[in-house]
């Protein structure tokens, strides 16, 4: 296999798996939460999402097509994917206790740091050397930061999986449909100021993200 033969491949799962995505994705927030047609769709969202993400990241690194944008939506779509489905199994499996988590969430938790410095240095650079679209990659690995810090502390005890999963989830879980949604505008839509289109969903996801957690995260009562 050549490596145009393993592009088109990669391309076809990731258009194939972002699709199914931003459909299920946009059902399952359209839905009663916890309802049967929510936990479908979200069970497609998850692994169309899944499948995007990872094969983003192959074809940002493929040589010939190197990407750094690609690869940021890519990396980031997968940590918030993967801590938003997990806070689901470790709620599950734990409730009020943050003891004896699985090394797998530490290891996402070290690739989102990981991923989350990289993409602050490499937008720093670029607008040190005067390339206003790294802000780009600087608001996605601010974001990312954020997230990380949040698992941090339920890793280290400092809070647990019943005071967090329901916000963690529909943050992380809203998180990758916002990636979904900006990936399909900036393929399809072509406009001057193209950095817009990379942070418009962003902007609106939040709003979507603060009605939510409003309407189904409990506050703790004083």
């Amino acid at each position: 296999m050549d490596m145009d033969q393993l592009f088109s491949i990669l391309l076809m799962l990731h258009i194939a798996g972002g699709g199914a995505g931003l459909i299920a994705g946009t059902i399952a927030a359209s839905v009663k939460k916890g309802s049967k047609p929510h936990l479908l769709a979200g069970i497609v969202f998850f692994w169309g999402m899944l499948t995007a993400s990872l094969s983003a990241l192959a074809l940002s690194w493929l040589p010939g097509h190197e990407n750094l944008f690609l690869f940021a939506v890519g990396g980031f779509t997968l940590y918030m994917i993967l801590t938003g489905y997990r806070i689901v199994i470790l709620k599950r499996r734990f409730k009020s206790t943050p003891l004896n988590i699985p090394a797998f969430d530490y290891v996402i938790t070290i690739f989102g740091l990981a991923f989350a410095v990289f993409l602050l240095i490499q937008s720093v650079k670029g607008l040190l050397n005067g390339y206003i679209f790294s802000m780009v990659p600087g608001v996605f690995g601010g974001i990312c930061m954020s997230y990380v810090l949040l698992d941090a502390k339920l890793l280290m005890g400092r809070t647990t999986v019943k005071a967090t999963w329901m916000y963690s989830h529909i943050v992380r879980m809203m998180g990758a449909m916002i990636a979904s949604y900006t990936a399909f505008l900036v393929v399809n839509v072509q406009i001057d100021m193209q950095w817009i289109l990379w942070l418009l969903p962003s902007v609106i996801g939040a709003i979507f993200i603060g009605f939510f957690t409003r309407k189904y995260v409990v506050s703790p009562k004083k």
